[in-house]
């Protein structure tokens, strides 16, 4: 691994905590990516409680995000639930917020172009699962309709070579993807990506690719520098626009 490559994986995201219009607010700035997110995880998990279960993360300072980044992001929604509070994303920048749109969860979470306007929003029934009829708060983004420019429909991807060579990237580091999936949960999503990979449908390649990366999102795996380059190089190519800093 060459030694910038070292360097990222030894800078977690920065996280600063306030209390803001009766909210805890939670600032992150950096990469959230998979060599991070296990130690912040934590550390936003430990700050829900019954008497602070209202949260709001501010992704202004959020550089890049990959599925583990997005696994986080999740699981402190589905804690604040639990616990009958709420959780609120702010600001995240245009690679970011594409990332969320690729994934379908901005349909999921509440979005607000700025920290103010995530503070300010009035409360209102849950508006997941709503689609084109959810109710929107001002200062609340939302997904552009599907087909638009920057939606999954239409989301253009990276060169045919690039594709192929992150998704041999990938399939060249199985052992270590197996290593860090102990219960074979995205087992057969690679084997699906390693017969992509041999036929000659670009299609069908970009579709395993992503749907690894969506597995990847709902069965976050244990941290490993290889696999965590390799997954950030797919997510790239994937989504041209989205730049990790390494």
């Amino acid at each position: 691994m060459a030694p910038h490559e070292i360097d990222h994986y030894l800078h977690p995201p920065a996280l600063s905590l306030s209390s803001q219009g009766g909210y805890t607010v939670a600032t992150i700035s950096g990469d959230l990516d998979i060599a991070g997110v296990p130690a912040l995880r934590e550390q936003l998990l430990g700050v829900l409680g019954p008497h602070a279960s209202r949260m709001i993360i501010d992704l202004s300072g959020v550089t890049f995000c990959d599925a583990s980044g997005l696994a986080v992001l999740v699981g402190v929604d589905r804690r604040a639930r639990l616990l009958d509070g709420v959780l609120r994303l702010a600001g995240p920048a245009p690679s970011v917020a594409r990332v969320l749109r690729l994934t379908g969860l901005d349909l999921h979470f509440r979005i607000f172009a700025t920290l103010r306007a995530a503070i300010r929003a009035p409360a209102h029934p849950d508006v997941r699962h709503l689609g084109s009829q959810r109710r929107v708060s001002e200062g609340q983004l939302v997904a552009p309709p599907p087909g638009a420019a920057g939606s999954p429909c239409g989301a253009a991807t990276g060169d045919d070579d690039d594709v192929h060579e992150a998704v041999a990237a990938v399939l060249s580091q199985a052992d270590a993807w197996r290593d860090a999936d102990p219960d074979r949960r995205l087992t057969p999503s690679l084997g699906v990506l390693a017969r992509a990979q041999a036929g000659a449908d670009r299609t069908a390649l970009n579709a395993a690719a992503r749907s690894l990366l969506a597995a990847l999102l709902r069965h976050p795996l244990t941290h490993s520098p290889s696999v965590a380059a390799t997954a950030t190089e797919l997510r790239r190519v994937l989504a041209p626009g989205m730049e990790a800093i390494s």
